[in-house]
């Protein structure tokens, strides 16, 4: 089974976000070489002005990406696979890069957790997080698109879900595009479905901001 993390942590400011994306670069580096259950490990803070919320001068989204099983037999497509989720979080959570970053987070109060623990999702639709030619880790450059639609009614997500794999396939051929995926929340219920809709996210990532102009923005405004 694959488990997405997808963080949105507001800090004070620019200062505070800086200093949380010096220690997440560690426990990103520690990720990718200690952990090929993770299939993608990543962070991000807005590019326009626009974005970013009135209430907090600094955000970071997060991207993480695991595979975990039930079994003991690995998953194809990594060498070895958590055998529970909470197997994922304690493996995790015992490297020295992460241990560092939560211990410099308790003592100056750098960011707060959300009560309950930080929500998890599952893959959705279609996609690719990786095609051959693309590089594993990302570079300064690279440039990423998420969006999140809320959707309403059983048909209506099956019809978005069949959309994003149309769309998947269109832009996998493009040499700019790296990346496209959606996930949904994981846990809810019918009724809560039924209230409050389904959070849908689409999730691209690019070469640069240069490749999202054009062909890759004119397919993500149809889409919509």
């Amino acid at each position: 089974m694959t488990v997405v993390v997808n963080p949105h942590i507001p800090l004070a400011s620019a200062a505070d976000r800086d200093k949380f994306l010096f220690l997440i670069r560690d426990v990103a580096r520690e990720t990718q070489e200690n952990e090929p259950q993770c299939l993608a490990y990543c962070w991000t803070t807005p590019v326009e002005e626009s974005d970013r919320s009135v209430d907090s001068p600094a955000l970071v989204q997060g991207l993480e990406v695991y595979v975990y099983m039930h079994s003991v037999i690995p998953h194809p497509l990594t060498a070895t696979s958590y055998a529970t989720e909470e197997a994922l979080a304690v493996t995790h959570r015992n490297g020295k890069a992460y241990k560092h970053m939560r211990e410099v987070v308790a003592s100056t109060g750098l960011l707060s957790y959300p009560k309950g623990g930080v929500p998890t999702y599952r893959p959705a639709g279609g996609g690719f997080l990786s095609k051959p030619g693309v590089p594993e880790t990302v570079g300064s450059e690279e440039y990423f698109v998420l969006v999140k639609y809320i959707v309403r009614g059983g048909d209506a997500v099956s019809r978005v879900l069949r959309e994003e794999r149309q769309l998947a396939d269109e832009l996998k051929g493009n040499e700019g595009v790296f990346a496209v995926w959606s996930f949904v929340p994981e846990g809810r219920n019918d009724d809560e479905e039924e209230e409050e809709g389904v959070s849908i996210a689409l999730f691209i990532r690019l070469r640069g901001v240069a490749d999202y102009a054009g062909a890759v923005e004119e397919c993500v405004s149809q889409f919509e």
